[in-house]
């Protein structure tokens, strides 16, 4: 990675790019007035063609893929991953339903890996290039799920993969049933880490407890704490009607303020290999 180790850099990533209209303008906007680096794009959007023609507006931005086995219908022939389904030959609608097929061991590695290599290759072949690989709903954290997302990494050349969720803070007791939630997936990522080794997936992670609901003062509050290193905040600006408070503070000057205050470098995820 580059960069002396006293530097202090920071990816602001926004999932689910082409899960619907709203997230992907959110996206845009928030990139264009605000500081969004990075996006990923969800694995199976319907249209890679469409993605790449308003990705083409903001070349500066960041690309990954957020692989998914939840909503939707698979990018590989259903025929070769019938563990991942369900009769209608569709993704479980519900991540629950994927974590309680891996407790009982029900998914199929190879098919995994076979999804998911079908999911970037996909994207890849639109014109987009990538950078990273996350998962959606951090199903990555599994190891059978992780060890596949590793795979395709690899065979793609791809650097950044992300492993990691934030660390527990005070806000955490203030909404138990999503703490627990959260810390569960921390110890599957740390399990995930020392299981496979995995050396270059660096960035500490920040804003999945808040997921959606991120303010100014949440985001100062991270950017406070942020040691030297690399670290990468998730967001999902979303455009709508309604008032979208994450949207907001992501374009919020105060936020720009505190970045350029903390001496704070915005990057893509290219930019850490």
């Amino acid at each position: 990675m580059k960069g002396p180790d006293s530097t202090i850099r920071l990816v602001v990533n926004a999932d689910g790019f082409g899960v619907d209209a709203a997230i992907t303008r959110g996206t845009l906007r928030a990139h264009r007035e605000g500081i969004v680096t990075s996006t990923s794009v969800i694995g199976n959007c319907a249209d890679p063609g469409a993605i790449r023609v308003q990705l083409a507006s903001a070349p500066a931005l960041g690309v990954g893929v957020h692989l998914t086995l939840t909503g939707g219908v698979p990018v590989a022939r259903p025929s070769a991953i019938r563990s991942l389904l369900g009769p209608d030959e569709h993704f479980p609608t519900e991540v629950r339903e994927v974590f309680l097929s891996w407790a009982k061991a029900a998914p199929r590695a190879d098919e995994i890996e076979h999804e998911f290599d079908a999911q970037v290759a996909r994207l890849r072949d639109a014109g987009l290039v990538i950078d990273h690989l996350d998962t959606c709903h951090h199903v990555g954290f599994l190891p059978v799920v992780g060890r596949a997302v590793e795979a395709v990494a690899r065979r793609h050349g791809i650097a950044g993969v992300r492993t990691a969720v934030e660390r527990p803070t005070l806000a955490w007791f203030t909404e138990i049933r999503r703490s627990l939630t959260t810390a569960a997936l921390c110890s599957l990522a740390w399990f995930n880490r020392r299981q496979m080794g995995i050396l270059r997936h660096g960035p500490r992670t920040w804003g999945y407890f808040e997921a959606g609901r991120l303010d100014e003062i949440r985001i100062l509050e991270i950017l406070g704490r942020l040691g030297p290193g690399i670290h990468e905040l998730i967001c999902a600006p979303r455009e709508s009607e309604d008032h979208c408070a994450e949207l907001t503070a992501l374009r919020s000057p105060r936020v720009r303020e505190g970045l350029v205050r903390r001496g704070i470098d915005l990057c893509r995820w290219a930019d850490l290999f």
